[in-house]
């Protein structure tokens, strides 16, 4: 491929006759020794366009938003004013926005001043130094990947069986954490099985997913086979090794936690407990299967008034109760 330099008038009109024949964009490409993707950029710029593709509008476009982009430099007041805001710590964005809050003559756009820090002339004055983020190069706009997902369809929510939406049977929990104020990296586990709301609460030092399902996996297993069949989810990253429980796992939908209501609403009153000024120093897992015996033999509404504990195993569980 040759180097780089603008598309002339002349190759928008081969452009132009190509598309006519019915050629492709790499077709085109190889024709003018042009990357495909510069190609392709070229014929968007009349995709607005009822006609289409047609080498004078492309040009006239060209031309346009040349001169939009280059006014910044062609005003020797203007660089002046930009460079002066810029030592005094504004943003571009202040800039620009003050510029137009003040019908001021120098307006000019945020993502002009942008280009004009990146520029040749900008990065030999070192503007980029004088951004409250001092990259020598501007990140790409929209250039960082999302983040695969550690979610596999097969573990979506709407592959969970009704049964389990009814509250038919016991064995079926919903998992979340619960956090605190005073230190981000402590949290609660808050395990609550769906038909009987009986809970299981794990003290966790981190938010790191071996720790968070580690400990999971640790209370469960003290409880029957027969009780512990399925665990849903929200879509936070401390679930990601959710395949080391061998359990049939589900999760919710994005930003959807009513899809696991039975666990936000004990949250809720776990905070009768552990507010969230709490300080997880002063926490420990003696205390926190202490609060679960307290609140797993509480007479529920939603259960006839029967506890957790009796509806989970079928009979009470004794226990000292603890107050607030």
């Amino acid at each position: 491929m040759t180097k780089y330099n603008r598309i002339s008038l002349v190759e928008r009109e081969t452009i132009y006759l190509s598309l006519r024949l019915n050629q492709t964009q790499t077709a085109i490409a190889q024709l003018l020794d042009r990357n495909k993707s510069t190609i392709s950029r070229e014929i968007a710029r009349c995709k607005q366009d009822p006609l289409g593709y047609l080498p004078d509008r492309a040009e006239s476009c060209m031309r346009s938003r040349l001169r939009r982009n280059l006014g910044l430099f062609r005003s020797s007041l203007l660089r002046e004013h930009v460079i002066k805001h810029l030592k005094l710590g504004h943003t571009p964005e202040q800039i620009a926005g003050r510029s137009k809050l003040t019908n001021s003559e120098m307006r000019v756009s945020h993502e002009t001043i942008y280009k004009f820090i990146y520029s040749t002339e900008g990065l030999k004055l070192k503007l980029s130094s004088l951004l409250t983020r001092q990259k020598p190069k501007r990140s790409k706009w929209y250039g960082k990947k999302p983040k695969k997902s550690h979610v596999p369809e097969s573990a979506s929510i709407a592959a969970r069986p009704i049964s389990i939406e009814k509250r038919k049977t016991k064995g079926h929990f919903e998992g979340d954490l619960v956090i605190f104020r005073a230190v981000k990296s402590a949290n609660v586990t808050t395990l609550v099985e769906r038909k009987s709301r009986f809970v299981k609460l794990v003290y966790n030092q981190s938010k790191y997913t071996k720790e968070v399902i580690g400990g999971i996996k640790e209370a469960l297993s003290d409880l029957p086979k027969s009780h512990c069949k399925s665990i849903t989810f929200d879509r936070g990253t401390e679930f990601a090794a959710f395949n080391d429980l061998k359990l049939p796992t589900f999760f919710c939908n994005p930003h959807s936690p009513w899809q696991k209501g039975s666990n936000e609403n004990f949250n809720g009153r776990l905070r009768r407990y552990l507010p969230k000024f709490f300080d997880p120093a002063n926490l420990s897992q003696k205390l926190l299967d202490k609060i679960a015996e307290n609140m797993n033999n509480q007479p529920r509404k939603c259960l006839g008034y029967k506890t957790p504990a009796e509806v989970f195993y079928g009979h009470p569980i004794s226990y000292v109760a603890l107050d607030p």
